[in-house]
């Protein structure tokens, strides 16, 4: 070939050259990705494998060490419940030592229980409480030989495997005072914690034995001495002389200047229950506020006017206030009427006349309507004029 022919194929020669260096680049890119996609999904298949198994399988390792249960501390449960003994009712005469009244400080949660026995527990919203099944917190007791009451605490794990466990001495106390929102509406007992204590009748202090009055419900009165006994039957707590074996009953357990401490039984067992004294509005009536013109007519008879009424005492009478209106209790029923509550109303009693720094005077005692205070009332009766007085005011001569 001649130079001038190979001058005239060089730019075709050209073009087929570059197609084929592109093409062959373009094969190897292929050949590149597809080697690499393969390469990616053998890793992604066998990393899958790989969490799967490790998904299935439970985390386990061992450095040569022993496993075992972690200590789970037991909370202070002295500090949030009481043991208290339960005595049993008086006429059933049973050793108490294993009776016993479990009760929970912030929530007064009780259970009564018979040692030896378990006793299942569990917190609720921050408080301790009683389970009401099969519970992994709990606490065995028993009275041991000493006579001491002894607890083992238990924490167990899901599994059953007990994480720790204590054991110590119960103190066992007197049984709690409880209120009376600490009672169901419909107990006895309720409606005895809501009574009111006058303390001892006054009037019956000083003229008759007297002992502890109760205002139980409205208006109804009772009075307890120490021997006394209160049943619940018909509705209503009445007084009686024993205690009956299934009814609820109550009795006075001890008494201060502040507070009357009852103690009963019901089906449920004991309890004790605490009245404050009632504080009745002061009572500061005066001598000068009841009597005017008090004259002497006899050793033992007065005459005077009482809050304007002109009466005529005797010594020893009582003088009762019912509707406004002073009336004299001469007669024994309506005497026994007062006694016994059914008259109420301010009452004074005519003591004496007695002669007080050359005068005639007049003594005695008011009570207030409740019999729960008393005033000592003295007065000095005006001066008897003589007959020759009268004649000179009359205008006669001696």
């Amino acid at each position: 070939m001649n130079k001038t022919s190979l001058l005239h194929f060089y730019p075709v020669r050209i073009a087929w050259i570059g197609v084929s260096v592109l093409g062959a680049g373009l094969l190897v890119v292929l050949a590149f990705l597809f080697m690499l996609n393969q390469t990616d999904s053998s890793f992604i298949s066998l990393s899958g494998k790989k969490e799967k198994e490790i998904v299935a399988l439970p985390l386990s390792f061992s450095l040569g060490l022993d496993v075992t249960a972690p200590i789970v501390p037991i909370p202070d449960l002295q500090s949030e419940m009481t043991f208290s003994f339960d005595p049993p009712r008086p006429i059933e005469n049973l050793a108490s030592d294993n009776r016993l009244l479990v009760r929970m400080k912030r929530s007064s949660e009780s259970k009564r229980v018979l040692l030896p026995c378990r006793l299942d527990l569990e917190f609720q919203r921050g408080l301790l409480q009683f389970a009401k099944g099969k519970s992994p917190f709990w606490i065995e007791m028993s009275v041991v030989p000493s006579g001491q009451i002894e607890g083992k605490w238990f924490i167990a794990s899901s599994d059953g495997q007990i994480l720790n466990t204590d054991t110590l001495l119960l103190i066992g106390q007197e049984s709690p005072i409880q209120s009376a929102q600490e009672f169901a509406e419909n107990s006895p007992f309720r409606l005895l914690a809501d009574a009111r204590w006058w303390g001892r009748d006054q009037f019956r202090e000083r003229f008759a034995s007297s002992g502890e009055r109760l205002e139980v419900g409205t208006g109804e009165f009772l009075e307890l001495k120490g021997e006394d006994w209160l049943i619940w039957k018909d509705q209503k707590w009445q007084k009686c002389l024993a205690p009956e074996k299934e009814l609820p009953i109550a009795h006075i357990q001890s008494h201060s200047g502040k507070g009357l401490v009852l103690e009963g039984w019901d089906s449920d067992g004991h309890v004790r229950i605490s009245l404050n004294t009632a504080t009745p509005p002061p009572f500061k009536m005066r001598g000068e506020d009841l009597f005017s013109s008090i004259r002497v007519r006899s050793e033992k008879q007065i005459s005077c006017i009482l809050e304007k009424q002109c009466m005529v005492l005797k010594v020893g009478d009582w003088v009762l206030k019912t509707s406004g209106r002073w009336k004299i209790l001469r007669k024994e029923q309506e005497r026994e009427a007062f006694l016994n509550g059914k008259l109420l109303g301010d009452l004074f009693v005519f003591e004496q006349i007695l002669q007080k720094q050359g005068q005639k005077a007049i003594q005695g005692r008011l009570f207030n309507p409740g019999r729960t205070q008393m005033v000592s009332i003295e007065m000095i009766a005006q001066s008897t004029r003589k007959t020759g007085e009268r004649g000179l005011r009359k205008g006669k001569v001696p």
